[in-house]
């Protein structure tokens, strides 16, 4: 069976909206875990231009506080051999344990910032990935635009005035009248001044353009991919082949595994939300990888794949694919590429609840906590994951974590795959870790330990909007995923 690409208006939304990496529709990194003996929580605001200034925020969570935090951007190329000196954060007035900092990324591609708190407790260090990419061109505001014109205007009928009053005065006496020569010389040169200023105006006018021209072509664009799906023994076979002039050609594939897998990819049943899949595909050659698609409805899926390179730049892979109606096949019987491929039937977006969602087994996930979340602010999404008699569930690891978690809205515009210690990708803090410190250091970078039963998300919603929150857990040797629907209001 060949496949059928998705609607048009989807691919658009999804081309429109595919400009971020690491993520869809956010490039900023949220972490949260010790350095050292005190446990921290790590927002970085990425400023979506390069060269451009990330806003840094550490807030300690509960416990020792530091007598002070610096912040250090390292490249990846570079490291701490290249970087600036470290930037001591400064304390936000009124908010206790708060601290913050601003950085420039001057170079596109993979960062780490470098925290490190010290005090009478001790002394520890974290690294928080993060990508710098041009995402966006900073627009003019019309006003400026008006100021900036006339301003001009004048200019330029002050320059020209001015070439026509020294070729008509300079050398006359003060009060003597120029005569008639004098006065059509400074025409003259008034005209042939305004056609010398017109041309650099106009030279400048094209080196601007050619500089927007060099701007926009530099701005990131995730790697173009072609999604397919056949037949074959067993199931679907569904292949992600990327495509991209940037990726093709290098004969191999310069991938990093994360939480132990070359690709965490994620199936959304388009319109309604009401089918997911957490699968992993695996290599079958240097630019395509290949998964069995679970046994989902058919209908148009959303397609996210998040991959890490070397570098440690992380990036999502978006498309759709249409799948067809599978066999009569219960969830957890089907035959699958990887053991930790997972997928769930779920409530349709977005009639689910924001408070409480009872899994298949009969236990719950509840969302805790009265604090509800605001476009662009700071939170601790808590989850209580508790047996059918209340009692608190023994969680099991699903592939290096407790939980993994997805934040997206109905039109795509945002995706995140995101976990108890954040949203961003061990693969790159490791690399980080290893190649900054000595010994490479993992205790540093560990994320802080919950209570049995108990997860925590720190998490920023990016802007105001009806997300889904998608909250998978492995108990009993078997992965369980629940929906939340949220409605974030601005600020």
């Amino acid at each position: 069976m060949s496949t059928r690409r998705g609607p048009l208006r989807l691919l658009l939304v999804l081309g429109v909206v595919a400009v971020t990496s690491g993520h869809v529709g956010t490039s900023n990194a949220y972490y949260e875990g010790r350095a050292g003996p005190y446990p921290v929580r790590v927002i970085v605001r990425t400023p979506g231009v390069v060269p451009g200034l990330a806003q840094i925020s550490v807030r300690v969570v509960d416990g020792p506080q530091p007598d002070f935090i610096t912040v250090q951007p390292l490249f990846s190329e570079t490291g701490a051999r290249g970087a600036p000196p470290p930037d001591t954060a400064s304390v936000v007035s009124g908010d206790t344990g708060l601290y913050s900092a601003e950085l420039w990324l001057m170079t596109p591609g993979s960062y780490s910032v470098r925290v490190e708190a010290s005090g009478r407790d001790g002394q520890g260090v974290v690294f928080v990935p993060v990508n710098a990419v041009a995402e966006r061109r900073l627009a003019m505001s019309p006003v400026m635009g008006l100021i900036l014109i006339a301003g001009g205007l004048f200019l330029f009928i002050g320059a020209v005035t001015v070439v026509g009053a020294a070729v008509r005065e300079s050398v006359v006496e003060p009060g003597a009248d120029p005569g008639a020569k004098r006065v059509r010389r400074s025409r003259i040169a008034m005209g042939v001044g305004a056609v010398v200023l017109a041309a650099i105006l106009w030279g400048g006018w094209n080196w601007w353009g050619a500089v927007d021209a060099a701007y926009r072509a530099r701005m990131f664009r995730p790697l173009s991919t072609s999604a397919t799906v056949e037949s074959v023994p067993g199931g679907q076979l569904l292949t992600l082949h990327i495509d991209d002039p940037r990726w093709l050609g290098r004969g191999w594939s310069p991938l990093v595994p994360d939480h132990g897998k070359l690709m965490h990819m994620f199936l959304i049943r388009d319109g309604d939300f009401t089918a997911f899949a957490h699968v992993h595909p695996v290599p079958a050659d240097s630019s395509s990888f290949e998964v069995l698609v679970p046994p989902v409805p058919a209908g148009t899926y959303r397609v996210y794949a998040d991959i890490v390179d070397e570098s440690g730049f992380a990036q999502t892979l978006v498309d759709t694919v249409a799948v067809a109606a599978p066999s009569d096949v219960a969830p957890g019987e089907e035959s699958a590429t990887d053991p930790d491929d997972a997928w769930a039937l779920l409530p349709p977006f977005p009639t689910a609840t924001d408070t409480e969602f009872v899994l298949p087994s009969g236990r719950r996930i509840v969302w805790q906590g009265s604090t509800r979340p605001l476009a662009n602010h700071e939170l601790t999404i808590d989850f209580s994951v508790l047996e059918a008699d209340g009692s608190p569930a023994e969680l099991e690891l699903y592939t290096g974590m407790y939980s993994h978690g997805v934040v997206t809205t109905g039109d795509g515009s945002v995706f995140m795959h995101v976990h108890p210690g954040g949203s961003i990708a061990l693969a790159a803090q490791d690399r980080f870790a290893q190649s900054e410190t000595p010994g490479g250091m993992p205790a540093m970078t560990m994320p802080m330990a919950q209570p049995p039963g108990v997860l925590r998300y720190p998490f920023v919603f990016p802007t105001d909007g009806v997300y889904r929150v998608v909250v998978q857990v492995k108990v009993d040797g078997v992965v369980e995923t629940a929906a939340f629907d949220v409605v974030v209001p601005e600020a």
